[in-house]
């Protein structure tokens, strides 16, 4: 996947959500979330955070501000992770979040609909395999000035 981030972007505000590191490239991880799009959903989406200090190696809670970046490759990428874990359903978008200066928590719990939709993946389906999931994809950042 490669993304296009540009020097000025503008904040589409806050966001709480369980990250699943797929691959890094540099200080930004590329991850996978499930998110509640309707009661008991768990609609898959990828995720950029920015991980500075190299916490992001594991499942966990991410909560920060909330900017939306171009991706190239999303689909092809979606049939990769698909062939490795079950995926119902995929928002299927060219712009996806990208969390920046992340709080990082190990602890997964709350009611946000990014908590809420990994919980139901995992109820449904148990804890993905990272062991599995981890260089099933690429991630490339381009800076645009």
């Amino acid at each position: 996947m490669l993304i296009k981030l540009k020097s000025l972007a503008k904040l589409a505000g806050k966001e709480r959500l369980v990250l699943i590191p797929l691959s890094e490239s540099g200080r930004f991880v590329l991850g996978l979330n499930f998110f509640e799009d309707v009661e008991g959903g768990r609609e898959a989406r990828f995720v950029i955070a920015e991980d500075r200090y190299g916490e992001l190696n594991d499942v966990k809670v991410i909560e920060g501000d909330k900017v939306l970046v171009r991706a190239e490759g999303v689909r092809e990428d979606v049939d990769k992770i698909s062939r490795s874990i079950k995926i119902e359903k995929f928002r299927y978008t060219n712009w996806i979040p990208l969390i920046l200066s992340p709080q990082i928590s190990s602890k997964i719990e709350g009611l946000d609909r990014g908590v809420l939709g990994y919980i139901n993946y995992v109820e449904r389906y148990g804890k993905p395999d990272l062991n599995k999931l981890r260089g099933v994809v690429t991630l490339s950042v381009e800076e645009i000035l």
